[in-house]
């Protein structure tokens, strides 16, 4: 009978184990809805804002805002984007092996910055004694963090402590698609051609609009980034947590015929003992 006990406490184990995971999982897919819903919202201002920067640079002869200046690369500030919790299947491992992989061939030999968000970044790093300039731990994506991101990563810039950021994130292709993804934000760049349905006319001048434009610019691509990276994890959680309370269920009904089955051979084994108990006592 111990077997059979052994296996109703895994079964209870395993059904508490899965009403936490159908939690998270609800709380998850909520949570997403809501983060996918203010990602798309953001993406038309975005567009635009894109769109009048390339507008900007196409009426400057000559374009001199420092946030896009090009340099030949002496150091290289990382920033690199990941969660604050687990729980969510491979999205930070995935991440951080692709930024590994990196530090140790495209990035070997050149000195670097590095600027880290999210807690299982900054342990993953400090696991392999890479040091970190920046610090955000218990992060939301917000306009206020991008700025403070942009400010930071502004001052490397222009000092010249870098000469070109590049971020690390996981870029949402949609609630249940992420992949890992790299992608220098500065310098800033405005070679894509944007077609515009209007011809803008700037005061005082392009050049004023353009320094004022172009920091807002870059907070709003780590706005952006931030706002991918949320949805990613989001998007990975629900994952995680829809198989291993689908995984959960497959064991609990596994271990709950193992019981049956065990109990009936159990009752089965007594009856036989029983019986034989009975035809021996009346032969005698």
């Amino acid at each position: 009978m111990a077997g059979l006990k052994d296996i109703k406490l895994r079964i209870r184990s395993v059904r508490n184990i899965q009403q936490i995971t159908r939690a998270m999982k609800m709380v998850a897919a909520a949570r997403i809805r809501k983060a996918e819903d203010q990602l798309k919202a953001a993406r038309p201002y975005s567009a635009k804002l894109k769109e009048v920067v390339v507008e900007l640079t196409s009426q400057i002869d000559e374009v001199l805002h420092p946030l896009m200046d090009t340099r030949p690369l002496k150091t290289v500030g990382v920033l690199v984007v990941t969660s604050d919790k687990g729980l969510c299947g491979a999205y930070n491992n995935n991440l951080l092996k692709m930024l590994w992989s990196d530090l140790a061939t495209r990035w070997k030999g050149v000195p670097r910055k590095v600027m880290v968000v999210g807690s299982k970044g900054y342990r993953y790093l400090g696991r392999r004694q890479v040091p970190y300039d920046h610090l955000e731990t218990n992060w939301k994506p917000s306009f206020e963090l991008a700025t403070e991101l942009s400010r930071v990563l502004t001052d490397w810039f222009v000092s010249g402590t870098v000469d070109e950021v590049v971020c690390y994130y996981t870029q949402a292709v949609s609630a249940m698609v992420q992949f890992p993804a790299s992608e220098r934000i500065l310098p800033l760049t405005s070679e894509e051609k944007v077609g515009s349905k209007f011809a803008y006319e700037f005061e005082p001048s392009a050049e004023v609009a353009l320094n004022i434009l172009v920091p807002r610019y870059l907070t709003n691509i780590l706005f952006r980034i931030l706002m991918e990276a949320k949805v990613s994890e989001l998007g990975a959680r629900l994952k995680a947590m829809t198989n291993a309370t689908e995984n959960a269920d497959k064991l609990a009904n596994e271990l709950t015929l193992q019981f049956y089955r065990i109990r009936q051979e159990t009752i089965t084994r007594e009856i036989l003992e029983i019986s034989g108990g009975a035809e021996a006592l009346s032969a005698s």
